[in-house]
């Protein structure tokens, strides 16, 4: 089979033991294989599947330790393997690893604890995450290297994000708009798997009504709403972060978005939408958390609601709340499975469910 591992043996030894591989044949068959039995195991066997290879992976988080090397820390250890490129990183973060390493040996030692390296749509932003709020000094190398790169940069302290030199606003692009967004919001992990997602959901959107009125629910900074708002008649956005839910705010603003998406502030695991309100939509789509959405999911299953699509980065409690649905007499019309975790255990799931 055809190796997916053009690289050095150096690296392909040190790539093994860093805690981001969990299989390790270097044939693609088998590395499918491997994917569609860890799918299998919770009970779906035929998925259709979206493969993204290495070399993907737009959001890095790097590990440093007291001696400032950089590298991943050693499977279930806290052992540093120090690396040099990053063989499931986007080739822009992972050409990057040389000049951070450069940097980082102009730094106070035990100082600096992770790297969270994110490449937008518009270019690369760093978080350095600190044990103690930087110093004069400290601020001052961060900013000269921010010039000299043109990158983004801030630094975590107690959870706490501060920029210290932004030199754009980060951004990812749609096809007639860009979307505005902090250096630490969630994204999905490639930018393969989040187009990929849209299409699924463009492709379902088309095959209905027109003038859909949607439910985003789980909506982050509103990934999905911004990628199919063109589709349909109006959205409602719904997000437990406010933070979230301003960002998508200014964006339907600045991009003349207002007759077509409206965002709110919800938790939805404590305060779910109920059955009634879900009624009044044609279509809903939900990305929860990783421990799924049970609680809203029921509500869903009890509404009037005849289309839903669920997109899941984990397969067990996709399965757990798919049941609900079920019982409920919905249908999972299509299941997709997205390989945007490249080398791990981890992929993306994204059912079409009807009733």
């Amino acid at each position: 089979a055809k190796s997916l591992f053009p690289y050095t043996t150096l690296f392909r030894s040190a790539f093994l033991f860093c805690g981001g591989c969990d299989f390790l044949d270097f044939s693609e068959e088998k590395y499918r294989d491997f994917k569609k039995e860890i799918l299998a195991k919770s009970g779906f066997e035929n998925a259709i599947w979206l493969w993204i290879n290495n070399a993907s992976r737009r959001r890095v988080i790097f590990q440093i330790d007291q001696k400032n090397n950089l590298g991943f820390f050693s499977k279930k250890t806290n052992s540093l393997v120090k690396i040099d490129d990053c063989f499931v990183a986007k080739k822009e973060i992972s050409d990057f690893i040389f000049k951070l390493k450069n940097f980082l040996k102009t730094q106070e030692e035990n100082f600096i604890t992770q790297i969270a390296t994110t490449l937008f749509d518009n270019g690369l932003d760093l978080i350095f995450f600190v044990k103690r709020a930087p110093n004069l000094s400290q601020i001052q190398k961060l900013t000269n290297f921010s010039k000299e790169e043109n990158i983004n940069i801030s630094y975590n302290f107690k959870n706490s994000v501060t920029p210290i030199l932004l030199l754009r606003k980060n951004q990812i692009f749609y096809p007639n708009f860009k979307i505005d967004l902090g250096s630490e919001v969630f994204l999905q992990a490639t930018k393969e798997g989040l187009d990929g997602i849209i299409e699924i959901c463009r492709n379902e959107i088309l095959q209905q009504k027109k003038d859909l009125k949607i439910i985003d629910l789980y909506s982050g900074f509103g990934s999905y709403s911004f990628g199919i708002c063109d589709l349909v008649a109006k959205i409602t956005a719904i997000e437990g972060d406010e933070k979230m839910v301003n960002l998508i705010g200014k964006n339907v603003i600045k991009n003349n978005l207002t007759n077509k998406i409206n965002a709110k502030v919800c938790d939805l695991f404590l305060n779910p939408i109920d059955k009634k309100e879900l009624s009044k939509f044609d279509f809903a789509i939900i990305n929860p958390p990783r421990n799924g959405a049970s609680p809203q999911i029921t509500q869903i299953a009890n509404s009037n609601l005849k289309n839903l699509i669920y997109i899941s980065c984990n397969p067990q409690s996709f399965k757990r709340d798919m049941e609900i649905l079920i019982a409920k007499n919905f249908r999972l019309k299509n299941l997709f499975a997205i390989d945007q975790f490249y080398g791990s255990s981890h992929l993306e799931v994204v059912g079409i469910f009807e009733n």
